[in-house]
């Protein structure tokens, strides 16, 4: 995939250390590579380690988009940070706004987020670690404050690319069929499963924790039609949104999405009806217009979801009720 191949060659140019045989990746070390490769290409982009790059908007072109299933929910600011002297800290400024810190280490084991304003203390596991901030506030981040001693370099690896991209395309196909999110975005203590750490880096990479933000991927429809959905308000803690993305899981669309942060138009009920390939009617997101996969599927983010989305209340699934419009 085009994107992969960018992704290796920019951390071979880039790293401190790359070993002389490349390393064979399959299901087993999968994470750990994509994760590597990952983090050499964010600190070429930033700069260095500890170092924030402000992510622009995601682009309509699939092959300039840095991981499958981006979005364009919130403004974003991400670094590679040295954690290991544990003295590194990440002031927020103040805001009313929504905000959340991440972390991803190494082995793309993950943790609750952080929330809000204030001076924060930054941990993992292992030495380097991906932060990325999350926020509606998009003047925040000029103004995020990073306290850290001098980084330890970071070293990238020689991943062998034939085998990264089997296992990568393998992965992404398994995500596409269906994963279980806590197993595929948390960690080991709380449930994290080998396989569906591998499902989960192919198809999602830093994805977030259930009791932070709920993912629902809706199966593939085929592109050349007009689709709907109607669903009850999720009553989410902060927002929701809905993204559309091509059979390889890339946006390809100047409008890709639509977020309660958007005031959609509501039915006289309460509840929502979105469409998906319905030009000209509300709320809704073009499937084919720059689609050369010829399918599309849809993702529900919950950030802060509520309890009737936690506990898989029926009607709180937007994405098991999308069908074909008369």
């Amino acid at each position: 995939m085009k994107i992969v191949s960018k992704l290796a060659a920019i951390a071979i140019l880039t790293s401190t250390s790359v070993s002389a045989e490349p390393i064979i990746v399959n299901q087993d070390n999968f994470p750990q590579a994509y994760t590597n490769l990952r983090f050499a290409a964010i600190i070429e982009k930033a700069g260095g380690l500890n170092t924030f790059l402000k992510m622009p908007v995601p682009s309509s072109d699939p092959t300039q988009q840095f991981v499958v299933r981006m979005n364009r929910d919130t403004a974003y600011s991400t670094s590679v940070f040295d954690l290991s002297s544990r003295r590194v800290y990440i002031t927020i400024p103040k805001t009313d706004k929504y905000v959340t810190i991440q972390i991803v280490d190494e082995n793309h084991e993950t943790q609750r987020m952080i929330y809000g304003p204030g001076r924060h203390l930054i941990t993992a596991k292992t030495d380097h670690a991906f932060v990325i901030v999350r926020t509606l506030d998009s003047e925040l981040r000029d103004n995020i404050v990073v306290e850290a001693p001098k980084p330890k370099p970071f070293k990238t690896k020689n991943w062998d690319k034939p085998s990264f991209q089997k296992t990568e395309e393998e992965g992404n196909a398994d995500f596409s069929d269906g994963y279980y999110q806590a197993g595929a975005f948390s960690n080991v203590e709380s449930g994290q499963t080998p396989y569906m750490n591998y499902v989960g880096v192919a198809g999602g990479w830093g994805g977030a924790m259930v009791m932070d933000n709920i993912y629902q991927t809706s199966p593939y429809f085929d592109a050349n039609g007009c689709y709907e959905t109607t669903f009850v308000n999720p009553e989410a803690k902060y927002f929701w949104s809905a993204t559309v993305y091509n059979g390889d899981g890339y946006m390809f669309n100047d409008v890709a999405n639509i977020s309660s942060e958007m005031n959609p138009k509501q039915n006289k009920d309460g509840t929502y009806t979105l469409r998906f390939g319905c030009k000209g009617q509300p709320n809704n997101i073009p499937v084919l217009e720059g689609n050369t996969t010829g399918k599309f599927n849809v993702l529900m983010r919950h950030y802060g979801p509520s309890d009737m989305v936690s506990n898989g209340e029926y009607g709180y699934n937007m994405t098991q009720f999308i069908r074909k419009a008369d």
